[in-house]
């Protein structure tokens, strides 16, 4: 039911017009926040999320998660018509299968970067993800503003409706005092 009202509130507001953020699921870190990570995506390139100056989506998901994987080429399509506007966008698998995620990945023709969090990550419990797909969105100064969990048709509408009111978000320059 919650999932049903945060669609529509985000649908409402884009209908008017409005860029104004939609509700967020509850979740702990969105008064103090996870730690900024760095680490290596399975292409073997260093990703650092979340990026100060962009808005930045992280998406927790698994191979056997049929609504993170029904969700993944909305976010893949978001990816592509935003990245140059200033969108961020990091998978984050918990399959401890790096084969397994490549072809996943694809098969769906996703091109944001993906990584593992293995048992030699700790991304999860950083951001404390108690279920899947979980998604965190970010604004241009690294501030968690919205959390999506369990990937409700509606929450690609959330996600999207999120990214577009803080990529519109003005961001004050550092050092300007009010």
């Amino acid at each position: 039911m919650q999932h049903r009202v945060l669609a529509l509130l985000a649908l409402l507001s884009a209908a008017c017009g409005g860029s104004s953020l939609p509700a967020s699921e509850p979740h702990p870190l969105l008064t103090k926040g996870p730690p900024a990570f760095e680490e290596p995506t399975l292409a073997g390139e260093v990703v650092k999320f979340p990026q100060k100056g962009r808005v930045t989506v992280v998406d927790f998901w698994s191979t056997a998660c049929e609504p993170c994987v029904k969700m993944m080429p909305a976010i893949e399509a978001l990816y592509k018509e935003r990245h140059g506007q200033g969108l961020d966008i990091v998978g984050v698998s918990i399959d401890d299968n790096p084969g397994k995620v490549e072809g996943r990945l694809k098969k769906l023709g996703v091109t944001y970067p993906n990584l593992l969090d293995d048992a030699a990550s700790s991304m999860r419990g950083a951001y404390q993800v108690d279920e899947l797909p979980q998604t965190f969105i970010f604004d241009k100064v690294g501030k968690l503003r919205v959390v999506t969990k369990g990937g409700e048709e509606d929450d690609v509408a959330v996600i999207r409706s999120a990214v577009e009111a803080l990529l519109a978000e003005e961001v004050a320059p550092a050092g300007s005092g009010g």
